[in-house]
Order: C-alpha cells, then structure tokens, then sequence
C-alpha cells in the first residue's frame, strides 16, 4: 500500500513536471512572432531602388551630349550659309572644269561713247577694242533686245559687229579683222540691225534688220556671203521678212546650216531652231515666259538663253538642242546674255549681282562663278 502511494506520488510528480514543461514553449512562439516581424526590415532594405534611381541619374551625363551635338550643328550651318552665299549655284559634286582660255569682246560706255572691249580671261587685262555707237539693239525701247552687239568667227580672226554712227544713224555690220575693217551691209535710216552671227565655216553671216517705219515696222531675218559677194543679184542670200516685232531677242549659228532664233509669234519670244534657209522652224521651249538670246554651245549641242522664267527674274539656262534637259545656271537678280567658252565647259555673262552690269562667268554645272570684270560691260562674246 505503501508502494503503490508512491507511485502514485511519481506519476503525479511527472504529470506536474510535464505540464510545468509544456508551459514554456508556449511563450517561445510568442517571440518567435515577435522576432519575426523584424523581417519586415529587410523589407524596407528594398530602399536599395533609390541606389536603382543613380542609374535614372546616368542620364545626367547624357546631357553633355547632346550639348556637343548642338554645337556641331551651329557650325556646319555656318559654313554652308557661306557657301552658298558666295556660290549661289555651286553644284558640290561636279569636278572643276579645266580653267577657260580666250578673250571676250563686251559693251562698255566710257565718256559717253558705246565701245567694244577685250578682256584676256586668263589675265584679266583689259584693251580698247571698236567703238559701236548707239546701235538698234542696245537703245530699242530703253531697254535692249539682250541679244548680242557682235561675234568672233570660228578662227577668232574676224569680228562681225555692228555700228552706228549717231543716235537714229542708219545701222552698218563691219567686219574687222587685224587692222582690215570694212562694211558689208547697211540699214535705212532710223532702222536697225542686231546680232551678227557666223556660220561654222566663216563664209556666211546672219543677222536682224529692222525697218525705218515706225508705224508699221518689218523685221528680217538676213543671210549674206562674208566676203561680201552676192547671191545671184542681190546680196541677200536669205531674207524672211515678218511684220512686227518678230525677232526679239537675237540670233546665233551652230552646225553647218542650223541656227538658233528668239521668235515671238505668239507675243511671249521662244527659242526656236531653224535651218540657214528657213525652212524647219521648231520651237525648243514653248515656255510662257520670255526665253530669248539663244546661243549655241561650240559642239552644236546645247543651247544657253536666257529666261525670266523664275519668277520674273533674268537667269542663264542651258538646255539639250532639242529643248530637253533644260537647267538653271545662275541665280543672280538680273543676269543675261549668254557666250560660250570655247571648249563649251564655261559660260561668261552680264549680270548685276555686283551693284552694276559687269561680266560674270560660270561653269556649265553652275559652278565656279567668277567677276571678269569690275568696271562695268555687257553683251559678252567669248572667242571661238
């Protein structure tokens, strides 16, 4: 009996010490709780995005970038705003034509006389060359027809011009050629003559005539022998005379018979091409505006005239002899009357771009332009 009450006294000891144990872990979970809630912390170390926000910063250094770039495009525009006000007309990727050779025989009024100067391309050196006078085609309407006052021949030996000796004096197409001068040909009195041209083998000229009548005036478009031998009875080999103002704006000889004309049947003058006899006339612009001062390119294949097609501003343009492929050489204010180079890769012109008429010369891709000469001169006309 004895034994039994102790152990029943051990198992209720156990019991005692069981419960006393199980006690205990109990607050254990309580901390556990509470010791896991400091995680949470590391949730607040996902504040490491505002070192992430440095990398938002790296755009930062972007902006000296894009600083560089805009000074680099200040200074491109500066040099192309240079260029292209000293060469309007530069085409960048046409090569330099070789360096034109020649003279070029121009209109100047010193002291109040009309003469014909020669300037040496090459040089610059300027002479004295014929006086002119007050011819038709300088003083018609105070304004000039722009077609030329004379022209070399194919040797560049001979110089068909025209002269008149006084205001309304009848017109006389000279030829001088060394000191040799003589007259071939006269209009009436108060009429006028313009535009001499030489055909490709020296032995014919063509040029225009206006009649004296001023009520009702013809113009001509003449043919004669150079060395002033007739054509049957008479010295006119072609004459083709039209009422009005029909031949505008001059007149210039390519191959063999073939001849370029500014003819204004239509009231605006085109540029035509028409045979030594007359026959094919073909209009090559057909333009609403007025086109005049066509002039052959040396080979025959081209044709420089000028236009106030652009908005009513007197350019230099060339075109294929057919009246394809026409461009825009020049972009002067007021630039006219064209010449060829000789080996046909420059063309010289008059132009007002320098304050006054001076002569003004441009690469044939509207490049490379050049003053010639600085103390005035129209009606250019480059030797052959």
């Amino acid at each position: 009996m004895k034994e039994k009450s102790l152990i029943l006294l051990a198992l209720t000891a156990l019991v005692i010490l069981a419960m006393g144990c199980s006690a205990p872990p109990t607050p254990t979970r309580v901390p556990t709780p509470t010791i896991t809630l400091p995680p949470p912390p590391p949730t607040a170390t996902r504040v490491p995005p505002s070192p992430t926000v440095p990398p938002t910063l790296t755009p930062v250094p972007a902006s000296p970038t894009p600083a560089a770039p805009s000074a680099t495009p200040t200074r491109t525009r500066a040099a192309v705003v240079a260029t292209a006000v000293a060469k309007p007309t530069i085409a960048p990727t046409a090569p330099r034509p070789a360096n034109p050779k020649g003279s070029i025989a121009y209109h100047v009024k010193e002291g109040g006389v009309d003469r014909m100067s020669i300037v040496d391309v090459t040089t610059g050196d300027v002479r004295p060359f014929v006086t002119v006078g007050p011819v038709m085609d300088l003083t018609l309407d105070g304004h000039g027809t722009n077609a030329h006052a004379g022209e070399w021949s194919t040797a560049s030996s001979a110089f068909a011009y025209i002269f008149a000796g006084a205001p309304g004096a009848a017109n006389i197409l000279k030829i001088r050629d060394g000191d040799k001068e003589v007259s071939l040909y006269s209009s009436d009195t108060g009429g006028g003559l313009s535009s001499p041209t030489w055909s490709s083998d020296g032995k014919r000229i063509a040029f225009i005539k206006m009649s004296a009548n001023k009520e009702n005036p013809t113009w001509s478009f003449i043919v004669i022998n150079s060395d002033g031998t007739k054509c049957g009875d008479q010295f006119e080999c072609y004459n083709n005379i039209s009422q009005g103002e029909q031949y505008r704006g001059g007149i210039s000889w390519g191959k063999e018979n073939f001849l370029t004309i500014s003819y204004n049947t239509a009231g605006a003058p085109d540029v035509f091409t028409i045979y030594a006899n007359g026959q094919g006339a073909r209009n090559v612009t057909n333009n609403p505006a007025d086109d005049i001062a066509p002039v052959f390119s040396p080979d025959g294949k081209s044709i420089a005239f000028t236009s106030n097609r652009d908005g009513g501003q007197w350019r230099i343009y060339v075109m294929n002899a057919d009246g394809t492929n026409v461009r825009r050489l020049t972009a002067g204010p007021l630039d006219v009357t064209p010449t060829w180079s000789p080996d046909g890769n420059w063309i010289a012109f008059a132009s007002t771009r320098s304050g006054q008429f001076d002569i003004w010369m441009v690469d044939t891709h509207g490049g490379n332009l050049t003053q010639i000469t600085k103390t005035g001169g129209t009606h250019p006309t480059w030797t052959r």
